[in-house]
């Protein structure tokens, strides 16, 4: 009853005839592709307008800290308790938005991959002469981290040795294997599905690489928090968790 109550608030509150408000949200880039369905069929139900702009984790979390002004934010757990001990978080409003997982983009028209252990990733990637990954100083650590894991798995060196490590989000890696730079790459699902010429080859077991969790919140010093709320709201809904899982992420369990 709870849940069907909440629905039938969020319905009368997005149809109900007010003056239309203009909001910003700052987006991690892996949520890019859910984030640009979402918000025009927020903006088409509420009538509001929202101006979205997206970045790395990394970037996102030095734009909030050091004070840039919007409304909603989605970014992913690792940068939220930074964002917490600057205060830029409102009490209460963070709530799960979606989990993408960690996918093997390889060029279109080209075969699945076998994933399913460490030892078939690791035959993956002997396959491969080039292997793109995102560079963490473009603020981002997930090539980082498969390196990392690799390692662990006993194949760190010749990942290393064919790592081609791209200055930008998971969207440009996925762009360098469509463009023929690398022959694979690895990086968000939710950042491969987008890129033409691209194609997910595979997704990564969560016990290889977890997913990365987002969270939204309300930020504080939002000029438009009713607003923030009502976009919250509608990012928690039925129809946001539809397109959700149609962009290849996870929302979180009702």
């Amino acid at each position: 009853m709870k849940t069907a109550t909440a629905l039938v608030v969020l319905a009368l509150t997005l149809a109900t005839p007010v003056k239309a408000a203009e909001i910003t949200v700052l987006s991690t880039g892996g949520a890019r592709a859910v984030m640009t369905s979402l918000v025009p069929e927020y903006e088409r139900i509420s009538g509001d307008k929202v101006t979205i702009s997206f970045a790395t984790p990394g970037e996102m979390r030095d734009k909030l800290v050091k004070g840039e002004a919007a409304d909603v934010a989605v970014g992913i757990a690792a940068i939220m308790p930074d964002l917490e001990r600057a205060g830029r978080i409102v009490a209460g409003s963070r709530k799960e938005f979606a989990a993408s997982y960690v996918g093997v983009v390889v060029r279109a028209g080209a075969p699945k991959l076998d994933l399913a252990t460490p030892e078939a990733i690791k035959r993956a990637v002997l396959a491969a002469k080039t292997v793109a990954l995102s560079d963490p100083s473009a603020g981002t650590q997930l090539g980082a981290t498969f390196i990392a894991t690799a390692e662990k798995h006993g194949f760190g060196a010749e990942m290393r040795s064919r790592a081609k490590m791209i200055q930008g989000p998971g969207s440009d890696v996925a762009q360098a294997v469509a463009k023929g730079e690398a022959d694979m790459g690895v990086t968000l699902i939710s950042e491969i599905l987008p890129v033409p010429g691209a194609s997910l080859g595979g997704e990564v077991p969560a016990d290889f690489m977890p997913p990365t969790v987002m969270y939204a919140f309300q930020v504080s010093g939002a000029r438009n928090p009713e607003t923030a709320k009502k976009l919250l709201a509608f990012l928690q809904s039925p129809e946001a968790r539809k397109m959700i899982e149609a962009k290849g992420m996870k929302p979180p369990k009702p």
